[in-house]
Parts: C-alpha cells; sequence; structure tokens
C-alpha cells in the first residue's frame, strides 16, 4: 500500500468523483486546516475515528495536547460553491479499487487533495492507517511551502547569518536580532501577545553528536550545554525538560543529512516551560554540526501553529555554496 502511495505522488492522477474541475484562482482555509469530505455516518464511525487518529494526533513536544490539524467534515453532496476552494481537503470515496490518490489545484491554487477509495468502510479505515505517515508527510509538506511562500513575502535581512554561518534562511520581518556580539551565535526572537518566539544559530564539532543509539543524549547535552550559557534567565537555567523524552527522526535539510529533534524545554526553578523543535544538520564543508532550533514561551496560548512557523522557517534553510 505504501508502495502505491509513493507512485501516485509521482504522477498527476485524475480520480472521478463525479464532478467536473473549475479552477477558482484563489484557495481558502487556515493553515493547519483540513476538511474532510465523507458523509456523516462515516464520520462518526470507523472512517472517522482512523482520520482523527492520523491528522488530529498530537503535536509532539507540547505538553498540552493539541492535535496536529484543524479537521472539518463536510458532506459529500456539500462539497461545492466556495468549499471547493478549501486549500487541504481529504475525500473519502466508495470505489471498487483500493489505493490513495494526490489531486493537486483542481479547483484553486494552491490546493491539495487527498483522495482515500475503498469498497467498504473497513478497507477505507485500512487505506488510512496504513498510509498514515505518508498521508501526514504530504500535507505538512504542502503546508510548509505555503508557509515559506507567504514568509518570502516578508523577508528579514539575514546577510549576517549568511556570513557567520554560510545558509540563507527566510525569517519575517516580525522577528528581531537579540544576540548581535556574539561570533558563534544567533539568537532571532519574536515578541507575540501570549510570550516569544525564539530561534538559535550555532555550531558544534561532529563528535559532540554520534550517529547510534546515544543520539538522543547527545543532542539534549549539547542543547542543554548552549542553552544555559547563552539564552540569559533570571535565577533560572534554560534546559530540555527530562520528564519527556524528546522525539528524534532523520530527515534532511536542503538536501543534507539531519537530526529533527522535537520535545519541551524547562526553565530550572521557574514555571517555565514550552515546545522546542531543532535540527541537527551535517555540514561537510565545514565538517561539524549545524544547529538550529526553534522554541514557543506562550504558557497561556495555543502553540501549535507557531511551533509551525518556527518549522517552516528552519526548514527554509539552503546552504551557500562556498
Amino acid at each position: 500500500m505504501r508502495r502505491l502511495l509513493l507512485f501516485v505522488l509521482l504522477a498527476t492522477l485524475v480520480i472521478s468523483c463525479n464532478e467536473k474541475s473549475v479552477r477558482i484562482n484563489d484557495s481558502a482555509g487556515k493553515l493547519n486546516d483540513i476538511l474532510v469530505v465523507v458523509d456523516s455516518d462515516n464520520w462518526d464511525g470507523q472512517i472517522g475515528d482512523s482520520i482523527r487518529a492520523v491528522l488530529a494526533r498530537s503535536v509532539d513536544g507540547i505538553v498540552r495536547e493539541e492535535p496536529m490539524y484543524s479537521l472539518n467534515q463536510v458532506k459529500p453532496e456539500s462539497f461545492s460553491g466556495m468549499l471547493k476552494k478549501s486549500r487541504n481537503y481529504l475525500f473519502i470515496q466508495k470505489s471498487d479499487s483500493t489505493g490513495v490518490a494526490i489531486r493537486k489545484d483542481k479547483y484553486a491554487k494552491p490546493q491539495l487533495g487527498v483522495i482515500v477509495r475503498g469498497p467498504n468502510t473497513q478497507a477505507i479505515a485500512q487505506v488510512i492507517s496504513d498510509n498514515a505517515d505518508d498521508i501526514v508527510t504530504i500535507f505538512n509538506d504542502s503546508e510548509i511551502a505555503e508557509k515559506q511562500r507567504l514568509i518570502s513575502r516578508v523577508k528579514l535581512n539575514t546577510d549576517d547569518v549568511a556570513t557567520r554561518f554560510g545558509i540563507d534562511i527566510n525569517v519575517p520581518t516580525a522577528y528581531r536580532y537579540a544576540a548581535v556580539e556574539d561570533p558563534d551565535f544567533t539568537w532571532l526572537r519574536r515578541d507575540i501577545v501570549e510570550g516569544t518566539m525564539d530561534i538559535m544559530i550555532y555550531e558544534v564539532p561532529l563528535s559532540d553528536i554520534t550517529r547510534d543509539s546515544s543520539v538522543v543524549q547527545d543532542i539534549v547535552r549539547v542543547r542543554d550545554s548552549i542553552g544555559s550559557r547563552k539564552i540569559p534567565v533570571d535565577n533560572g537555567t534554560f534546559l530540555t525538560e527530562p520528564a519527556f523524552s524528546p522525539f528524534v527522526n532523520e530527515t534532511q535539510i536542503d538536501g543534507k543529512f539531519a537530526f529533527e529533534t522535537k520535545g519541551t524545554w524547562y526553565v530550572k526553578n521557574k514555571f517555565m516551560a514550552g515546545p522546542f523543535v531543532n535540527y541537527a544538520i551535517y555540514n561537510e564543508a565545514r565538517n561539524n554540526w549545524l544547529i538550529v532550533e526553534g522554541y514557543v514561551s506562550a504558557p497561556n496560548a495555543e502553540q501549535r501553529n507557531y511551533l509551525f512557523e518556527l518549522e517552516a522557517i528552519l526548514k527554509s534553510i539552503d546552504f551557500i555554496e562556498q
């Protein structure tokens, strides 16, 4: 089943839903919102449970549970007019065949549709479960690209970052430089109503993080060493929350190997905590690890979209050829 999904990602498939394509120039919808097109009985049953288990599961690193996506359900016969402008939609289709297909920009632009087909309730629910990670990746990559497109309209001048670390990074003008005197550490901050959003950029020797079973401990040790020294906190120390083990995955940033770490930070001796996303990127040209991290301090607010913005910024990194 996973092979089928990967195949359809490489081709543009047209799936008949007994409707004609009507191109509307601009799509609509908030970031991380998905319109689920399925009848109400299935939404309240096994299919809906499978969808929620995949797309409404908790965001890694946020202690207070928040869903990965906000889901809104509509019946297939109501999927018309303005609803067809939805930037993201998941369409459940009864069919003799079983599978998953991707539909790009059919009714609006930009727009992503994921169509899940199967002959019965059990088969459709199984398709959703079997392809859970790929479906999440498809929506996440699309949302990251859209956020990066919006950020590119109002970019902060990051020439100093390029000079120091050899990278281009797209940061909104809402951020400011908080540490300008340290030649080995860049700290960017954005003030929000509920607190702040922060970005750290620095480098560490290749030997500081090993690609083996100790990688989680290595990454925590590195971020605690830097955070405790570089992030000033009155009567406290900026550290990784030991009560929640971080989630570490292998990924790529600008085609380079990287460890993605999502977890929770806290300030020792103070009631302060929040989520972070950290990328340790192997920089072969400098023979070291480039560390880029974003973290949110907004204890009384929903934090999903803040963390998502930081992820989009960090994933925009392009290495400058030396």
